[in-house]
């Protein structure tokens, strides 16, 4: 029984962009944006779960799941030209998700983890820099961090799982409109005619 349960696994990796930064959205870099989107998707679908971390041109990313699908996501990371100098800096087993609830949850450069880079002698955001006790602690702190994306998700839907329902209610809308649309027509078709004496 135990061979058919499923390993969990936590990866932490490194990288930098190789991107130039542009105009942002709501302060978020759109390859961010982007980078985002594909994988709030692709991780529902994998049942993945992850933090994100992009500053100073350098990505952080803790990826948890399935090891077998940890594995081959991160396979296909190494590839991505949007990044270089990929580089694993940890990999364990762990008995449950640290963040369930967030296929890809993204964490910007905020006062608590300005602080704590100051406070310990670090001028920008280099994870290369980071010994394993400073990349556990920066973990924790983009765990309880706030997700800014939360407030952009309903100007940019592709950030957002839409609801299921969503497109049938707008359906539904579409028809009680038209239908009422119709009816509204023949009326005034009518009260025209009748004014004319022909009905």
């Amino acid at each position: 029984m135990w061979g058919d349960m499923q390993k969990l696994v936590q990866i932490i990796y490194i990288s930098r962009s190789t991107f130039e930064n542009t105009d942002t959205i709501n302060k978020i870099e759109p390859n961010i944006v982007r980078i985002l989107a594909k994988s709030r998707i692709n991780n529902r679908k994998n049942g993945l779960v992850g933090v994100l971390y992009f500053g100073d041109g350098a990505f952080f990313q803790c990826l948890e799941g399935d090891e077998d699908a940890i594995n081959s996501l991160f396979a296909k990371i190494e590839k991505d030209p949007r990044h270089k100098d990929v580089k694993l800096i940890s990999k364990k087993y762990i008995s449950r998700l640290s963040f369930p609830d967030w296929a890809m949850k993204y964490a910007p450069l905020d006062e608590k983890i300005s602080k704590y880079l100051r406070e310990n002698g670090y001028q920008t955001f280099d994870p290369y820099l980071f010994a394993p006790a400073t990349t556990q602690k920066i973990l924790g702190l983009l765990i309880d961090a706030y997700d800014p994306t939360i407030e952009i998700e309903s100007n940019y839907p592709s950030l957002a799982q839409p609801p299921a329902s969503k497109s049938s209610h707008t359906k539904n809308l579409t028809v009680v409109s038209l239908f009422f649309s119709i009816i509204a027509c023949i009326l005034s078709v009518a009260a025209l005619l009748s004014v004319r004496g022909l009905i």
